[in-house]
């Protein structure tokens, strides 16, 4: 208004409409630069992003504002004391424009946090670590989060799995990791969800007399006064919780195969010869999935056997780990089938976990009916009495506990099984491929599988899975 009255006087008494005109244009004019210098102002100053992506089952893992493209993880190990010194160093986008951001870390001492090599503040909450930075982030901006810290890594003790820790874990002076699904976090700070893959590469020291492995190709060894530094590569997007180390007294064993990715396994050094034996099926089970699901998605695999038995075993991305007991044809054509469904194609839910160990479980029984004598039919038999005697939970309907029933593995299993026999071998071949190829390198739920089985087999077919998945009791078989 004041800008009004300092205009010509003259042809405001001459124009009484016009002044008026002008006098509301400079209103507007006046109301739109504030309403950009607010709208400014709020882009410059930021919101935090939030504490969660509320996942189903683990509302607060993983967390919003921006999106992780890439790990560099610096470990400095003593086996014997179970100790790290360590610096991870995350490069984001951000999705917003951030004021501050969280990092899931349990446990351990963190000692300095930089964003863009500035020092920022950080608190912590539980197992969220809260990071602002000096300035607000701006949406689609690129910046890099470096995190120093030590301590002792200890288990991470989750709701869904609650007969085994999680995480980190030296048992009888070797180190390995088994982080499905929230462990990883008790070992270096993440955005810890699987809806957020990123490439990695992880720096290993240890004192010379172990030998150290991790996820991917192993690109650079070197030894000096007394330690060894391996560094491995992972250029394929990864889940946090498939991110791996392995710490002991290993041997590395390759085997050659002409046009395949590189096997590599770590033994032992006192295995008996039955081990790499059995190993030895790794070649001819990735060739069978090929067939069924198209090329083997990362550039190496291989197996870490540990020196004692484990109870379990664990498809970490190229480098499954299974104790001395679960060296057997079906759990190890289980675990590499997970690196198509399950590394590649994985869940955006942990609700959806039948994605995951029932296709495993339904690929490695169908390895096994071709190559090692199975008679699918009546094993899909007696897996569908016991779960009928169980009362078991469809595999869609779980809660957190039950995220590894027996109902997730062997009733996904037999959806599975149940649309073979209505669709037939073409059909089915065709919807497992479609499924994965547009899920690999990203993530995937049970809707978007639902869509392939009606585009490819009609809503009959789709109905027959959703009861599979969603009704009790069970569909006869």
């Amino acid at each position: 208004m004041n800008g009004a009255k300092r205009s010509n006087p003259i042809a405001s008494a001459r124009d009484p409409g016009t002044t008026l005109a002008r006098v509301n244009r400079l209103v507007t004019l006046a109301v739109l630069a504030v309403a950009l210098l607010g709208s400014a102002c709020g882009s410059t100053d930021g919101e935090p992003g939030s504490e969660g992506l509320d996942d189903s089952f683990y509302p607060n893992l993983g967390n919003g504002g921006y999106d992780v493209l890439h790990y560099d993880i610096d470990l400095d190990i003593d086996p014997e004391a179970n100790t790290i010194q360590a610096l991870t160093t995350i490069t984001s986008r951000a999705t917003q424009d951030l004021s501050a951001f969280n990092l899931d870390l349990s446990g351990l001492t963190v000692t300095e946090v930089q964003i863009n090599g500035s020092r920022a503040e950080f608190s912590r909450s539980n197992t969220e670590l809260i990071i602002e930075p000096a300035g607000a982030l701006a949406s689609g901006s690129e910046f890099s989060t470096s995190v120093s810290y030590s301590g002792s890594p200890e288990p991470v003790a989750d709701p869904g799995v609650p007969y085994q820790p999680l995480g980190w874990q030296n048992i009888r002076g070797t180190i390995l990791t088994a982080s499905e699904p929230s462990g990883s976090m008790s070992w270096f700070p993440s955005n810890n969800h699987p809806t957020d893959k990123a490439t990695f590469e992880i720096r290993i020291t240890v004192p010379t007399p172990f030998t150290a492995a991790s996820n991917g190709i192993l690109v650079e060894e070197s030894s000096a006064d007394g330690y060894t530094t391996t560094t491995w590569r992972m250029d394929d997007p990864m889940a946090t919780y498939l991110a791996a180390v392995y710490v002991g007294d290993f041997e590395r064993v390759e085997t050659n195969q002409a046009g395949g990715p590189l096997i590599r396994d770590y033994l032992p050094r006192d295995s008996p010869a039955e081990i790499a034996e059995a190993l030895s099926i790794t070649p001819q089970v990735i060739s069978y999935y090929e067939d069924l699901l198209g090329p083997y998605p990362f550039d190496a695999y291989g197996t870490i056997v540990m020196p004692h038995t484990l109870g379990f075993a664990m498809e970490n991305q190229t480098l499954s780990v299974h104790g001395r007991d679960t060296i057997d044809p079906l759990v190890i054509a289980h675990e590499i089938a997970h690196q198509w469904l399950g590394n590649s194609s994985t869940l955006d839910d942990w609700s959806e976990t039948w994605l995951h160990e029932g296709f495993a479980t339904y690929l490695s029984s169908m390895y096994m009916a071709e190559h090692h004598g199975w008679h699918l039919d009546v094993k899909m038999a007696g897996w569908h009495g016991t779960l009928s005697r169980w009362n078991s939970v469809p595999p869609m309907e779980i809660e957190n506990a039950q995220m590894f029933d027996v109902s997730v593995y062997w009733r996904g299993a037999l959806t599975l099984h149940a649309l073979r026999g209505l669709v037939g071998e073409t059909v089915f071949s065709e919807i497992l491929r479609t499924h994965y190829q547009q899920s690999a390198n990203g993530n995937t739920n049970t809707v978007e599988f639902l869509a392939v089985v009606t585009q490819l087999a009609g809503s009959e077919a789709a109905e027959l899975v959703e009861s599979w998945l969603y009704d009790d009791p069970m569909p006869p078989l």
